[in-house]
């Protein structure tokens, strides 16, 4: 029986261990992070936070949590806007996703002081680590794309 607390865990959780780096050249912000980080995650879950992941990090957190909530809402922001608005090389440029997220979210009950630019940009980095989204590698501004497993 799945628990409200693993109901955002991927089936295959990619770690350092399974996923072959050499394969592709990535964006250091990429994925994969250590089973030391997924287990905080799990127990922070349990709570109703989330760890946020960061790949360039030791063991791949930045040793904090956000509310479930806020994570969820914000995780799937950014999924409906790839989906919803990226080119037809499936990128977005971020400034259009944070800014989308600021105009959508501003005055949202789960962001009272509506900063919500930052929750953005730290699930988005959190995303990242978890393998869902990318970088694309050399642009500039900024531009993200659902992870592309090859």
């Amino acid at each position: 029986m799945m628990n409200e607390a693993s109901k955002s865990l991927p089936d295959a959780i990619p770690t350092t261990d399974t996923v072959d780096a050499a394969k592709r050249e990535r964006d250091p912000h990429c994925g994969p992070v250590s089973e030391v980080a997924w287990s905080a995650d799990a127990e922070a879950r349990k709570r109703g936070r989330v760890e946020i992941f960061n790949a360039t990090r030791p063991d791949g957190r930045d040793k904090w949590t956000m509310d479930i909530r806020q994570y969820d809402l914000m995780r799937e922001h950014i999924l409906c806007m790839i989906d919803g608005f990226a080119g037809d090389d499936g990128t977005i440029r971020l400034s259009e996703v944070v800014t989308a997220a600021q105009d959508q979210f501003g005055t949202h009950e789960l962001f009272p002081k509506g900063r919500v630019r930052n929750y953005c940009t730290f699930t988005k980095v959190d995303m990242e680590a978890r393998c869902e989204i990318e970088r694309v590698p050399g642009k500039s501004p900024q531009r993200i794309r659902r992870w592309v497993n090859d």
